[in-house]
């Protein structure tokens, strides 16, 4: 039992301990209740003039009642005092809440991904819309990760900036569909468009490299650019020198096999997907059915975890309402003596 109040009195802390200061006021609550109570005359009982002046200065004896009285009060004094000091008792640590990174999805919305030849729950599902049903979960099972979506087609949109509330990313991660921005692809825009979101926090240098660093998932069938007021290398050369890097995930089409290709509406010849994952320090997947897709999520949260630091705070059990009933307890008792010893006075 010694053990287990040791441990407990090592686990109690005062939120003021300056409160104790008043404690020594309690003696003088006491001394002045005792006063009072020896000095009170009966309401019915008559004060005669007495020639013995001295006896007169001489202070009667206390009653024990009114000693009682005055015992009461002080201690009632004493409980408040250690209900203003706040005393509360350390509980569990608390976990610290994880430190995530700011995940920017870019959906290929060409009429291309409207191409029913995935399979989802065992029946004929469109790709984009595979794509999403997997990416929702991989957002559902993410705490502390920001979500931002941006949709790109003949132009680039912002669907959702990067936000922590995850409930509004699924919805308008359902949303978008193919065609919303028009036939054709323009790559470049998106990812520009993307790291001028997340360049605030590209810079943070926090933890491993590239822990709490923002990163892109761009989900397209071939990743081909035709035009564009950026194209793919200037893009991937920004996220380069952001240090964002860069997860690509084909969903249909032929594998990309990393050589440049040809645009005629850029002179240099553009990357494809697994080249702008390789340059960026990414990951390239091929997933074209949704098991690899779910395996493709789970391997670019592997490869950027969450920060998950140790705990540093514990609960608090506030134990003030013990103090400060015992306290209201103490008075009303004192009342109770204070109002017997004056009824048995009088009789």
């Amino acid at each position: 039992m010694s053990a287990a109040l040791q441990q407990a009195w090592s686990q109690l802390f005062w939120g003021r301990p300056w409160a104790f200061a008043l404690l020594p006021l309690s003696a003088g609550v006491g001394w002045l209740a005792l006063r009072r109570v020896a000095h009170a005359a009966p309401a019915d009982e008559p004060l005669h003039v007495h020639p013995d002046l001295f006896g007169l200065l001489q202070a009667p004896a206390p009653r024990p009642r009114a000693t009682l009285h005055a015992v009461l009060l002080a201690a009632a004094f004493v409980c408040w005092v250690l209900a203003l000091a706040q005393p509360e008792l350390a509980g569990g640590w608390l976990p610290a809440a994880p430190r995530g990174r700011d995940v920017v999805v870019l959906l290929d919305t060409t009429l291309s991904m409207t191409l029913d030849d995935l399979r989802w729950n065992g029946r004929p599902a469109e790709r984009l819309a595979v794509v999403k049903q997997v990416f929702a979960g991989f957002v559902r099972g993410s705490p502390g990760d920001r979500f931002g979506i941006i949709a790109y087609g003949a132009r680039a949109a912002t669907l959702l900036p990067p936000t922590f509330d995850r409930r509004l990313a699924v919805r308008m991660l359902a949303r978008a569909h193919a065609d919303l921005l028009g036939d054709g692809g323009c790559l470049g825009d998106a990812m520009s468009l993307a790291l001028r979101q997340v360049g605030e926090r590209a810079g943070d240098r926090q933890g491993p490299r590239g822990a709490l660093r923002p990163v892109l998932v761009v989900y397209s069938d071939d990743g081909w650019t035709r035009g564009g007021q950026i194209s793919p290398a200037q893009a991937t050369a920004l996220a380069r020198a952001l240090g964002v890097r860069v997860f690509t995930v084909q969903v249909g089409g032929r594998p990309a096999d990393g050589r440049p290709y040809e645009v005629p509406a850029f002179d240099a010849p553009q990357p494809d997907l697994r080249d702008i994952a390789r340059l960026t320090g990414g990951a390239y997947f091929y997933a074209a059915d949704a098991g690899a897709q779910q395996r493709a999520v789970r391997a670019i949260a592997a490869c950027a975890p969450t920060l998950r630091p140790p705990p540093s705070r514990r609960r608090e059990h506030a134990l003030y309402a013990w103090p400060l009933g015992c306290g209201v307890l103490l008075l009303a008792a004192a009342e109770l003596a204070s109002g017997f010893a004056r009824r048995r006075g009088r009789a």
